[in-house]
């Protein structure tokens, strides 16, 4: 259900862990096994509130690889485990969505409340609706239950918000074919045989059944859970440690942001250091970097008068149509919409701006 890449480093609900570790447990496996090296405890798996950040889940989920690797579905397994309800706020807005497009948008801008370990692009390409799958960040060991995991989330989630599984046209693997029984196990979950050993993980679907009404669709009920996902979203925003000072300092010059090696030097470090930082706290120099634009768009946006490319250009944009791309990721609309949605007024152009200028008689 999610739409363009979007970075893994997120903070993510406790349920996830809850998931994982009774799967575990429903195999035979110890709490002390399945979370061992990832500070969750017992209690923390008990409470309604609590959060873990993504590094954990990877551990967990080494812990449980480990310990069932002669169970080959096991990704599927756990995916098939991620319920509507697992998602809370964030299922309930989704299900109560008017169309499955709707729900698919409103689902890719409140993403960082899943538990996606995959970062996802979904494009169209003429009657086809394709959505792909990119492990490269993640474990080289870990990829392919976690794009299992994942995969078979997104199938339960369509079905229950659509009331009948999604006709896939085509399944696309980048594994080589495994054993037939794992084979069959892939086609019972996509309701079609998947195609191996291609250059992608992803699936295509009719761009029509993107007007497909949901049966639950409630324009209140959405509203109220999208307000409260996007308050969620800000507590978890929060940052510390490495991470926290990369951030201060991409915003700290938006009319300059540094790149990598910058950011590294002025920190008395590599760039692979400041990389494995990052990595150790959840985070990365790019899902920083979306942070800090598209926390200076919004204030750029509805307290200063620049025109679309003149943000892009503070923002170090390659040009406005990437910035454009960007916004629609964020927002699920064009910037030229969200203006006239939040009431702001249409950025004066260059020459009316100069126009004012004192030396022009303004």
């Amino acid at each position: 259900m999610s739409s363009k890449s979007t970075p893994w480093d997120f903070r993510r609900g406790i349920a996830t862990a809850r998931v994982l570790t009774q799967l575990g447990l429903d195999h035979g496996l110890s709490h002390d096994r399945l979370l061992r090296h990832t500070d969750i405890t017992p209690a923390m798996l008990d409470g309604p509130r609590g959060e873990i950040d993504a590094v954990q889940e990877i551990q967990l989920i080494r812990n449980l690889v480990a310990d069932l690797k002669h169970i080959p579905d096991l990704g599927i397994q756990a995916g098939c485990r991620y319920h509507v309800t697992t998602y809370g706020l964030w299922g309930y807005a989704v299900l109560s969505s008017p169309t499955f497009g709707s729900a698919i948008s409103m689902g890719s801008r409140m993403l960082n409340l899943t538990f996606s370990l995959t970062s996802n692009v979904v494009e169209r390409h003429g009657d086809l609706i394709f959505s792909s799958y990119r492990t490269e960040h993640l474990p080289p060991d870990l990829r392919q239950f976690i794009v299992d995991r994942d995969r078979a989330a997104v199938v339960t989630l369509q079905r229950e918000i659509l009331g009948h599984p999604l006709p896939y046209r085509e399944i696309q693997m980048r594994c080589a074919e495994p054993e037939p029984a794992l084979v069959a196990a892939y086609t019972t979950l996509f309701g079609v045989r998947p195609m191996f050993d291609q250059a992608h993980d992803r699936s295509a679907f009719e761009a029509a059944l993107m007007n497909e009404p949901l049966p639950q669709a409630d324009p209140h009920t959405t509203e109220l859970c999208e307000q409260m996902c996007r308050e969620l979203m800000e507590r978890r925003h929060v940052r510390t440690g490495v991470a926290a000072t990369v951030r201060d300092r991409l915003l700290h010059t938006p009319g300059h942001i540094p790149d990598m090696e910058e950011v590294a030097g002025e920190m008395r470090m590599t760039s692979r250091t400041l990389r494995r930082h990052l990595t150790a706290e959840g985070a990365t120099f790019r899902g920083l970097l979306e942070e800090v634009r598209r926390t200076l768009t919004e204030e750029l946006m509805t307290s200063a008068s620049l025109t679309h490319s003149e943000i892009a250009e503070r923002l170090g944009y390659a040009d406005v149509t990437t910035f454009i791309e960007a916004f629609r990721r964020w927002k699920g609309m064009a910037p030229s919409e969200y203006r006239q949605h939040h009431g702001l007024s249409a950025p004066r152009t260059r020459v009316a701006r100069s126009r004012l200028s004192p030396k022009n008689g303004g």
